[in-house]
């Protein structure tokens, strides 16, 4: 009787955890779609500021250039 009790208390933790991952799991999905239009944004903003850093850096040297 003793590891009946054991079987069911283990059969009911495996049950409860993998409901608690599917849970999780479905809590990171919807995090994720929310968080990516987001990210695609900054990525976005990145990409131009990297840009207009170039086309600065650009511009420094010819000026430097120029001003030899």
């Amino acid at each position: 009787m003793f590891w009946l009790a054991v079987l069911v208390t283990v059969a009911f933790t495996v049950w409860r955890m993998v409901a608690s991952l599917k849970a999780l799991a479905a809590s990171v999905q919807v995090l994720s779609e929310r968080l990516t239009p987001e990210l695609d944004k900054l990525s976005e903003s990145s990409q131009q500021a990297a840009e207009r850093a170039a086309r600065l850096s650009e511009r420094g040297t010819r000026a430097a250039d120029q001003g030899e």
